[in-house]
């Protein structure tokens, strides 16, 4: 297996699963977060494609921004285009919801990345390609203000230990 090329790789890997029926979570494993994270992508009824924002977020290259306009998603990338209409912006948690008809279109896309030796890339890139398409109907779930930090390097190691560990620790007991 070629686990050195891109997220767009796993998905694809994974497409024959996305695409036998029912919801589809697709969560990135380096995401330490709080569970109210986890409630807002599977609240609400059936059919849902749903993305999370977190609107309280270190501007910078590294966070994949996630920007919307009117309530609908717009743009998913890490750099933005200087033009960019939007109203909202926040980071992206990483965790995405797809109903049958978003999943099984975002394994096509993944799957044409794939073939066209793009396999490289991020999933991300898929995401914002359905999301750019305007085919399906993509909310938007805000998450500001819970816990979770994506571990990407050694001072966010750091970070998820001294900072949104307590965090969780100090809900799960209630206080």
């Amino acid at each position: 297996m070629n686990f050195e090329l891109g997220s767009v790789l796993t998905v694809h890997t994974v497409a024959d699963a996305m695409t036998r029926g029912g919801d589809v979570l697709l969560m990135d494993a380096d995401v330490l977060y709080d569970e109210r994270i986890l409630r807002a992508l599977v609240a609400g009824s059936n059919p849902l494609n749903r993305l999370l924002i977190d609107r309280e977020f270190e501007a910078g290259d590294e966070p994949v921004k996630l920007c919307v306009q009117g309530g609908v998603p717009v743009e998913l990338r890490k750099q933005l285009a200087a033009d960019l209409k939007f109203d909202t912006i926040g980071e992206s948690v990483g965790f995405f919801r797809f109903d049958q008809a978003g999943a099984t279109r975002l394994a096509a896309l993944v799957g044409g990345y794939a073939d066209s030796g793009r396999a490289h890339m991020p999933h991300e890139e898929a995401v914002r390609d359905l999301i750019r398409e305007r085919s399906l109907v993509i909310e938007v779930a805000d998450v500001t203000g819970s816990p979770w930090i994506e571990i990407d390097f050694p001072i966010d190691v750091i970070r998820a230990t001294e900072e949104v560990l307590p965090q969780l620790q100090s809900l799960s007991r209630g206080a």
